[in-house]
């Protein structure tokens, strides 16, 4: 994982400048966009933040609605969510 900030930006500034000149109008669409917040993208170097357990947690959300579609109990419903939201206990490692 990328960790210097001065080799984020110069990897992102390139690609970019490549994007731009590539003749593909979405792909200069695209990086004319995101050249804009290149310093959040330059930050995540440094700060890597993921939102990927949160969306794990939405879609098993979706999920329980889906599967519980015509309950009439919401706190079965919430109590699903609650129990889903419990860690996976084998993923943490044993102290000997």
């Amino acid at each position: 994982m990328l960790r210097d900030k001065s080799l984020a930006r110069e990897g992102w500034t390139k690609r970019f400048e490549t994007a731009k000149t590539s003749g593909i109008p979405r792909l200069e669409r695209f990086a004319r966009i995101k050249e804009k917040r290149i310093e959040g993208l330059i930050f995540h170097a440094s700060y890597p933040i993921s939102t990927s357990k949160l969306e794990g947690l939405n879609n098993k959300t979706k999920v329980i609605k889906r599967a519980g579609y015509g309950y009439r109990d919401d706190e079965y419903f919430f109590s699903m969510i609650r129990y889903l939201s419990i860690p996976d206990l084998s993923s943490i490692p044993m102290i000997p």
